[in-house]
């Protein structure tokens, strides 16, 4: 019998023990010999229950791999993840989603196809349970992005990519990844590699610091401008406070009326647009300063080669 590993799953977790117990039930019932696949949890340094429930749940399966890091973050625990896999083929999901029985199988089956370099999926979320305080993720048509609760990589090419760049603040290091690999060769959107990932209640205080992650626009511009021009728009400055600001804003400040029967969390959602926009205001130095500091780190461009994987 072949006990090659073909796909290592990676999963970054940090405080969310209870989601994570879904999803593991999830990815422990596959459409996929359990020989065949590994599941490498890293813990970025939790400080509840998780570290015990998943010394408990790797005791119990053979192809869980449990890892620890101090906290440092999603890109750096993912990084170490993809370092200790024995698959050719990384599968980037997290800890707050759900994922299809079919998942991993049909994530092989479009890997059988050798220009394919990476796949995206498709992800839901339960669109009747949103509100302005719930974090979900949807992406049903595919992304220019490749956001990592549904993506999976061939390992070398992740590696040649040069993996996730932790030094990102906040956010985008799996965008700047996507980008970069976009440019070597062929990725796919699949529909059939299918997540779901419900609407997580985030607590006001958490919502009302959003904007700040929009510093790490800087950073993935100045990295590189070609990319950012060809994949997003022409600088952080109109995502910001064009795209962001005054249309989806304006456009998420108009819709809170619609929770008219629930009038609490209708005006903190009109609370939520009011603080943001606020922020944007104020944040302007802080974003100046994050221009003057990426366009000085990244006064070189960066340059991309493409790939040919070998069947």
């Amino acid at each position: 019998m072949n006990n090659a590993i073909d796909i290592s799953v990676v999963i970054a977790t940090y405080n969310r023990c209870e989601l994570l117990k879904k999803q593991l039930s999830c990815l422990l019932h596959q459409n996929f010999e359990r020989h065949r696949y590994e599941i490498i949890i890293i813990n970025d340094g939790s400080t509840d229950h998780t570290e015990a429930y998943i010394a408990q749940v790797a005791a119990e399966h053979e192809n869980i791999i449990c890892l620890l890091q101090q906290n440092q973050g999603p890109a750096a625990a993912r990084n170490l993840g993809v370092n200790h896999a024995k698959g050719n083929i990384i599968a980037f999901t997290d800890d707050d989603c759900l994922a299809d029985p079919n998942w991993l199988s049909n994530i092989f089956n479009i890997f059988r196809n050798h220009a394919v370099l990476a796949i995206q999926g498709k992800t839901v979320s339960d669109k009747k349970q949103i509100t302005p305080l719930t974090h979900q993720v949807i992406n049903e048509k595919g992304d220019t992005s490749i956001p990592t609760c549904n993506a999976a990589y061939r390992k070398e090419v992740f590696l040649k990519a040069g993996g996730f760049d932790d030094s990102f603040p906040f956010q985008n290091e799996d965008t700047d990844l996507a980008w970069r690999v976009r440019e070597m060769g062929e990725v796919v959107f699949s529909p059939d590699v299918l997540m779901v990932h419900p609407p997580r209640q985030d607590k006001f205080a958490k919502n009302a610091k959003k904007m700040k992650h929009y510093v790490s626009e800087f950073m993935l511009f100045h990295k590189n401008p070609v990319l950012y021009r060809k994949y997003r728009c022409s600088n952080p400055w109109e995502l910001i406070y064009w795209k962001v600001m005054v249309k989806a804003q304006g456009y998420h400040f108009l819709t809170r009326i619609k929770y008219f029967r629930q009038p609490t969390l209708m005006l903190q959602g009109f609370a939520l647009s009011l603080i943001w926009w606020t922020d944007l205001l104020v944040k302007w130095p802080v974003f100046w300063n994050a221009n003057q500091k990426y366009r000085r780190r990244y006064a070189s461009p960066q340059r991309i080669e493409k790939v040919d994987i070998k069947p």
